[in-house]
């Protein structure tokens, strides 16, 4: 049996996100397009997790990726906390 679409792209958001690329970098190597891959991405994200809440994260890998409007920081173990802090202020200001 097939999987369904929304399990087909369930796995290939999760591997997007273990592959640590940009969403338009793994599009291309994947051959899938990108506003495709953001339209499965909302739809099945708006179901994992109610709007304005936070999520709690367990990170096991020696880094962290945040993504916000099409904005993706990679945060390392061992960062610079005031350069963070100044990338956030500019973030938030724009």
């Amino acid at each position: 049996m097939m999987p369904s679409l929304k399990q087909q792209w369930s796995e290939k958001i999760a591997a997007w996100r273990e592959s640590g690329l940009s969403m338009a970098a793994w599009c291309r190597q994947n051959n899938e397009g990108y506003y495709r891959f953001i339209y499965w991405r909302n739809r099945l994200q708006q179901k994992a997790t109610p709007s304005g809440r936070f999520v709690e994260l367990a990170v096991e890998t020696s880094s962290l990726a945040v993504e916000c409007n099409g904005v993706t920081l990679r945060i390392e173990r061992g960062f610079d906390r005031d350069l963070l802090r100044q990338v956030l202020s500019v973030l938030k200001a724009a």
